[in-house]
């Protein structure tokens, strides 16, 4: 009878734990199934990040591979050479200006240094001759006319009239040296009759030797 009683409470007991066993085996389960989700998502979000990331990186040594390291290099090389130019440019812009607004006083060094500039033969005697015909720069002119050289106008017989003394600089060598062909300069300008005064080569003379 006690035998059949505790058959009885077991088989009634049993479903219970059973079902108790069953619960608990499914909700691990399910946890474990939920982690292994998680753990597939993570992985594959990683998956993805990582495959971008490798992306980008072969981007950037695309870009800086050799081919286009050059392409970089040359495209700065172009910027500095622009720069550079464009520097160069607005030097010269500047010079233009500062030589338009700031003409060379008339002094000795600077009318030398202008007859050179202009590529005119036997600098000195030229010096000299400027020097004579103004009277060390005092004649009038000199100072009205800014006729450095007494260079006038054959038709008229009047005075050139210049803006500036570096101008009567260039008028003599396009209206009196160019005439030139070689020999003894002193002479040649007695030949032509550049002045009616015939001890004029020999005042030229003593200038220079004075300068």
């Amino acid at each position: 009878m006690r035998n059949t009683i505790l058959i009885s409470l077991l088989l009634m007991l049993l479903p219970v734990s059973v079902s108790a066993q069953f619960y608990t085996i499914s909700r691990e389960s399910e946890l474990l199934q939920t982690e292994r989700q998680k753990e597939s998502y993570n992985r594959a979000g990683k998956d993805v990040t990582e495959e971008k990331k490798n992306k980008i990186m072969a981007k950037d040594t695309l870009t800086v591979g050799p081919d286009n390291q050059k392409k970089l290099e040359d495209n700065s090389q172009n910027s500095d050479r622009k720069t550079f130019l464009k520097t160069e440019l607005q030097k010269k812009t500047d010079d233009i200006t500062i030589s338009e607004n700031h003409l060379p006083e008339l002094t000795i060094p600077n009318l030398y240094k202008e007859i050179i500039r202009n590529g005119i033969l036997y600098p000195k005697i030229v010096l000299a001759q400027a020097i004579l015909e103004t009277g060390w720069f005092r004649s009038s002119v000199c100072r009205n006319k800014h006729n450095l050289f007494g260079l006038n106008n054959p038709r008229t017989g009047k005075y050139y009239e210049f803006n500036h003394w570096t101008e009567s600089v260039k008028a003599y060598y396009t209206k009196v040296q160019y005439r030139y062909k070689g020999g003894n300069y002193l002479l040649w300008l007695d030949e032509i009759g550049y002045a009616e005064d015939p001890n004029y080569v020999v005042a030229v003379i003593d200038i220079l030797i004075g300068l």
